[in-house]
């Protein structure tokens, strides 16, 4: 009796694991808004937003029939709140491509290390940045995905038109660097009134205090930094950070080569402002090219804006920083053996060589090595040659530096007083070193627990 029993047991054992691998799940992933056009979108039209989740989803769900996969397009705004109060109901997404990863969350016990499904060829075709960025304890907890970010921080964009107005040279190509003296000079000479009535038409470059990354770029030209290198303290109070900051107030006030009211100003003023004219320079690499592109498609902007991609200007004693930074896609751990599993491979799938290569439509790089070799970047917005653009952009981001300091430091809590700092400064409220001298007195409490 007992040997039929375990021959039974024997034969059923294939048919349980069949049953196990068809089990029905739902699986959600969240991310923020990315523009990215799947195969088969029609040309000449602007992606939303939905297209390349959508896409994603189901081409898992035909590789995994008995999986419904559902997505999630969460605004920017507001997108951290949304993930922490998800976790407080004990109902996060199963995938995330959270905006900076948080080490919190591992430290919370949350994240799945995803070391055991990351084959020997992964590792190797991964930036090694990009996967350290999701390093903690000796363990990996994010899928690398993109490799740096839109170019804020990092490159500057330039209007040629405007320049050639003005008799002003491009800085030499092919990598377009310039010190700050050169990028000043040339500043002057691209604010000025083109209609003669005694106001300021065009200003080289708009400095908004809600524009975080563009502001750490500032305060990089002198060496200035967020955090220390170890991680330990905030460092934005050094000299260096106070002499970056009264560069940039006297930007606007001495120079008078940007706007005043940075105070209430965004990045997407910034955006606007070049856009429209109003200045000769903004901010970012070949995406926001993309962004041109994809604004003239949907009609808010009228004319094709022709631009070059430089470095931010450099101090020639700190020499070039950019920023550093990448993203990737974290997975929440489950209870279920073989949802964990299904929620690890479509963090995988997202992040595969095959729809890695669908970030070459938005003009982003991606984290693998091997993906980016085959970018060339043709075809997209014939009115710029975007090759020349990502020569610039390459070669500036090899200087880049982590803004925010190590990933295993969340600044998060303390960035509205960091913002208020800069407000403070660039309206003249307070001086640079008592606007931030008085966010380092204000953050240091939330970040360092001192």
């Amino acid at each position: 009796m007992r040997k039929t029993v375990l021959v039974l047991s024997a034969l059923l054992l294939p048919a349980l694991s069949t049953a196990s691998a068809q089990q029905k799940i739902t699986l959600t992933w969240w991310l923020n808004p990315w523009r990215i056009a799947p195969p088969g979108f029609p040309a000449g039209k602007a992606p939303t937003g939905d297209e390349f989740p959508k896409y994603i989803s189901e081409q898992f769900m035909k590789k995994y029939p008995n999986v419904t996969v559902k997505y999630e397009v969460v605004p920017n705004q507001g997108f951290r709140e949304k993930v922490t109060a998800s976790i407080f109901a004990g109902n996060p997404p199963d995938v995330l491509r959270p905006i900076g990863f948080d080490p919190n969350l591992v430290k919370q016990g949350l994240l799945e290390p995803i070391d055991k499904y990351m084959t020997a060829a992964d590792r190797l075709d991964f930036l090694p940045y990009a996967l350290n960025e999701g390093k903690v304890g000796g363990k990996y907890y994010m899928w690398p995905w993109n490799n740096s970010n839109n170019g804020m921080g990092s490159t500057l964009l330039l209007n040629p038109k405007i320049f050639a107005e003005r008799k002003v040279a491009l800085p030499k190509a092919p990598y377009r660097n310039w010190t700050l003296d050169q990028w000043l000079a040339a500043a002057q000479k691209l604010t000025f009134d083109r209609n003669g009535d005694g106001k300021t038409d065009v200003y080289a470059i708009t400095l908004a205090a809600q524009d975080t990354e563009n502001m750490l770029g500032w305060l990089a030209r002198f060496g200035g930094q967020l955090v220390n290198d170890e991680g330990t303290a905030f460092a934005v109070n050094s000299a260096e950070g106070v002499r970056a900051l009264q560069f940039m107030v006297d930007l606007i006030y001495k120079y008078k080569v940007a706007p005043e009211g940075a105070s209430g100003l965004g990045v997407y003023d910034t955006i606007d402002n070049f856009h429209q004219g109003r200045t000769a320079m903004g901010y970012g690499g070949i995406y926001e090219i993309g962004r041109i592109d994809r604004y003239l498609k949907e009609g808010k902007i009228k004319t094709p804006i022709k631009v070059e991609v430089a470095p931010f200007p450099n101090d020639p004693k700190t020499g070039p920083v950019a920023y550093q930074t990448s993203g990737g896609f974290v997975v929440f751990k489950q209870k279920d053996a073989y949802k964990q599993k299904m929620a690890m491979e479509l963090a995988k799938f997202i992040t595969n060589k095959e729809n890695d290569n669908l970030l070459e439509d938005l003009l982003y790089f991606s984290a693998r090595k091997s993906v980016n070799k085959g970018f060339d970047f043709k075809g997209v917005a014939d009115y710029t040659d975007v090759r020349p653009q990502v020569t610039v952009y390459l070669n500036a981001i090899k200087y880049g530096k982590p803004y925010y300091g190590p990933s295993n430091v969340d600044v998060q809590p303390a960035m509205k007083f960091f913002t208020s700092a800069l407000q403070a400064a660039l309206s003249k409220q307070k001086t640079p070193k008592q606007a931030l001298d008085e966010f380092v007195a204000q953050a240091t409490p939330l970040v360092f627990k001192k």
